[in-house]
Protein backbone atom coordinates (compact mmCIF):
# COMPACT_ATOMS: atom_id res chain seq x y z
CA UNK A 1 0.00 0.00 0.00
CA UNK A 2 2.66 2.15 0.66
CA UNK A 3 4.83 1.51 -2.09
CA UNK A 4 1.44 2.60 -4.53
CA UNK A 5 0.95 6.11 -3.10
CA UNK A 6 4.96 6.96 -3.43
CA UNK A 7 4.29 5.59 -6.90
CA UNK A 8 1.35 7.53 -7.77
CA UNK A 9 2.28 10.54 -5.69
CA UNK A 10 5.78 10.23 -7.84
CA UNK A 11 4.01 9.49 -11.25
CA UNK A 12 1.68 12.76 -10.46
CA UNK A 13 4.25 14.91 -9.54
CA UNK A 14 5.95 14.20 -12.79
CA UNK A 15 2.72 14.74 -14.95
CA UNK A 16 2.60 17.91 -13.21
CA UNK A 17 6.03 18.88 -14.26
CA UNK A 18 5.62 17.94 -17.74
CA UNK A 19 2.48 19.88 -17.94
CA UNK A 20 3.86 22.72 -16.43
CA UNK A 21 6.86 22.52 -18.63
CA UNK A 22 4.60 22.13 -21.82
CA UNK A 23 2.50 25.26 -21.24
CA UNK A 24 5.00 27.73 -19.68
CA UNK A 25 8.02 28.96 -22.03
CA UNK A 26 9.17 30.93 -18.92
CA UNK A 27 9.59 28.31 -16.70
CA UNK A 28 11.04 26.10 -19.56
CA UNK A 29 13.56 28.76 -20.07
CA UNK A 30 14.80 28.84 -16.55
CA UNK A 31 15.02 24.83 -16.43
CA UNK A 32 16.91 24.86 -19.55
CA UNK A 33 19.16 28.03 -18.72
CA UNK A 34 22.08 25.39 -16.89
CA UNK A 35 22.27 23.46 -20.61
CA UNK A 36 22.50 26.81 -22.37
CA UNK A 37 25.11 28.06 -19.72
CA UNK A 38 27.17 24.94 -20.15
CA UNK A 39 27.05 25.12 -23.93
CA UNK A 40 28.59 28.70 -24.38
CA UNK A 41 30.57 27.91 -21.66
CA UNK A 42 32.10 24.84 -23.80
CA UNK A 43 31.91 27.30 -26.96
CA UNK A 44 34.14 29.95 -25.79
CA UNK A 45 36.25 26.93 -24.48
CA UNK A 46 36.79 25.82 -27.58
CA UNK A 47 37.45 29.09 -29.57
CA UNK A 48 40.36 30.01 -26.65
CA UNK A 49 41.65 26.30 -26.93
CA UNK A 50 41.42 26.54 -30.95
CA UNK A 51 43.13 30.21 -30.89
CA UNK A 52 46.18 29.46 -28.81
CA UNK A 53 46.68 25.81 -30.37
CA UNK A 54 46.38 27.49 -34.10
CA UNK A 55 50.15 27.33 -35.69
CA UNK A 56 51.59 30.06 -36.49
CA UNK A 57 51.31 31.55 -39.69
CA UNK A 58 55.02 32.95 -39.58
CA UNK A 59 57.27 31.28 -41.90
CA UNK A 60 60.47 29.54 -39.76
CA UNK A 61 63.83 31.40 -40.11
CA UNK A 62 66.20 28.74 -42.05
CA UNK A 63 68.88 28.74 -38.65
CA UNK A 64 65.89 27.72 -36.68
CA UNK A 65 66.17 23.79 -35.26
CA UNK A 66 68.84 21.64 -35.97
CA UNK A 67 69.41 21.69 -39.23
CA UNK A 68 73.09 24.02 -38.79
CA UNK A 69 75.30 21.98 -37.18
CA UNK A 70 75.89 22.28 -33.44
CA UNK A 71 78.98 24.57 -32.31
Amino acid sequence: MLFSTIVIAMAAILLILIGVWFFSPALRRWMEEPKYRMLRQEERFDARRNALAAPSREPVPPSHGRDTPLS
